[in-house]
């Protein structure tokens, strides 16, 4: 016979199973060939267990294929190999493909396939989120290489986590590449932040990060501001601020006042 969820979840065939102890499951045909379902409903550590004496007893004395309905929060892929060394199928609530093929006698292994599959799925998915996270969370304070953030993060995620989430971060917006280093490699930061120049950046991209600070700092100052102060929040040379303010000047995007520079383009 094949066991859906609708018959499970309706109870009709609930009752007790008598083994070497009379035991209670949601669902039990007697067959040939007898199958007995029950659902793992509590979170309690020992409930799993429990569960895994009931149905194993159950399938010795009766020779019955037995199956463990439970959400992935409550079990975890060790129990889902204690189970299989039990013959237990174990099915995800909702995995109905699964909940036939338990009931129809296909392998247990085969079957139990599904349930680690599905916990490892939804724990790559929350590795990543953190992942993602983690990334921010140090762009907020500095811009940096890929290399760098997996230095920074190799305690917590692999290599390749951390270089793929860059870069789903990248397609999405919530990072962007802001310069590339003398060796060509990129930097990466959040938009919007004006991070102290890098020592290590090639010649083009220091003066186009430069040139982007400085026009977004005076469009945003409110006020006049001196070389020295723009030179100070962007690790900079008062030099180099200069020369940028010289090129803002001539296009026409910044002019100097008597108390310092302020943006005069459009924003």
């Amino acid at each position: 016979m094949v066991l859906t969820f609708q018959a499970l979840v309706a109870g009709s065939q609930a009752g007790k199973v008598n083994a070497t102890l009379p035991w209670q499951v949601a669902f039990y045909e007697p067959g040939p060939p007898p199958v007995a379902a029950d659902v793992l409903t509590s979170a309690r550590r020992g409930a799993f267990y429990e569960e895994v004496v009931k149905l194993s007893d159950i399938r010795q004395r009766l020779d019955a294929r037995v199956i463990l309905v439970s959400s992935r929060r409550r079990i975890g892929v060790d129990d889902v190999r204690l189970a299989t060394s039990f013959g237990i199928c174990v099915i995800l609530d909702g995995d109905s493909e699964g909940l036939r093929m338990a009931s129809s006698g296909a392998d247990v292994g085969e079957v139990n396939a599904r349930f680690v599959e599905a916990i490892l799925k939804n724990k790559s998915r929350r590795v990543a989120s953190e992942c993602r996270s983690a990334i921010v969370e140090l762009l907020r304070e500095k811009w940096l290489t890929p290399e760098e953030l997996v230095s920074a993060l190799h305690l917590s995620f692999g290599a390749r986590t951390v270089t793929s989430q860059l870069r789903s971060l990248v397609r999405v917006g919530t990072v962007r590449l802001i310069g590339r280093t003398a060796k060509g490699e990129g930097v990466y930061g959040l938009p919007g932040i004006q991070y102290p120049a890098r020592g290590d950046l090639s010649r083009p991209s220091r003066l186009r990060y430069l040139e982007g600070a400085v026009t977004e700092m005076l469009s945003s100052c409110g006020r006049p501001m001196t070389s020295a102060e723009m030179s100070e929040r962007l690790n900079a040379s008062q030099h180099q601020i200069r020369s940028v303010l010289r090129k803002l000047a001539n296009g026409r995007k910044a002019a100097r006042t008597g108390g310092g520079w302020v943006f005069s383009g459009k924003k």
